[in-house]
C-alpha cells in the first residue's frame, strides 16, 4: 500500500514537473514541422502555400525561437524576383518585424542588410514613380503648348490673309 502510494505520488510529482517542458517540446516540434513543410513548399515553387504556413507559425507560435526563422523566410519569399507573391514592401515589413521582435536572431545581420537594401529600393521606386508622374504632367503641358502654338499659327495665317485682302482693297 505504501509502495503504491509512493509510486502514485512520485508519478504525479514527475508529471507535474514535466508538464510544462513537455508542452514546450511539443510546441517546438510542431513549429519545426510546419517550418520544414513551409521551406519545402517554398523550394518547390509553391509560394502561396509556403506563405500560408510561415504566417501560421508567426500567428500561432510567437514565442518560439523558430518564429524568427519563419519571419526571415517569409520576407525572403516576398523579395525573391521570380516569386509570384513578390512584394518588396511586405518583405521590408517582415524583416523589420524580425529585427524588432528577435534582434538577436541568427539571421539578424542578414535581415538588417536586406531591410536596408529594400529601404533604398523602395525609396528609389517612389522617386521613380514621382518622376514618371512629373514626366506625364510635362507631356500633357507640352501637348497643350503644341496645340496652342498650332492655334496661334492658324490665327497668324488668318491675319496675314486678312491683311492681304485689306491691302488689295486700298487705293
Amino acid at each position: 500500500m505504501i509502495r503504491v502510494s509512493l509510486c502514485l505520488g512520485l508519478g504525479l510529482l514527475l508529471s507535474a514537473c514535466s508538464a510544462t517542458p513537455l508542452g514546450e517540446l511539443n510546441k517546438w516540434v510542431e513549429t519545426r514541422q510546419l517550418l520544414g513543410r513551409a521551406d519545402s513548399l517554398a523550394e518547390d515553387g509553391d509560394a502561396a502555400g509556403a506563405q500560408q504556413l510561415y504566417r501560421q507559425i508567426i500567428r500561432e507560435y510567437p514565442a518560439s525561437p523558430l518564429t524568427a526563422q519563419a519571419l526571415f523566410q517569409l520576407a525572403r519569399l516576398y523579395m525573391t524576383p521570380e516569386s509570384p507573391i513578390r512584394d518588396y514592401r511586405e518583405a521590408y515589413r517582415y524583416f523589420d518585424q524580425l529585427l524588432i521582435e528577435y534582434p538577436k536572431s541568427p539571421n539578424a545581420a542578414e535581415a538588417r542588410a536586406w531591410r536596408e537594401a529594400l529601404r533604398e529600393l523602395l525609396a528609389r521606386a517612389q522617386e521613380a514613380a514621382r518622376v514618371r508622374q512629373d514626366l506625364e504632367r510635362l507631356k500633357k503641358i507640352d501637348k497643350e503648348r503644341e496645340q496652342e502654338a498650332a492655334r496661334i499659327r492658324q490665327d497668324l495665317e488668318r491675319l496675314k490673309r486678312i491683311e492681304l485682302e485689306l491691302e488689295k482693297k486700298r487705293p
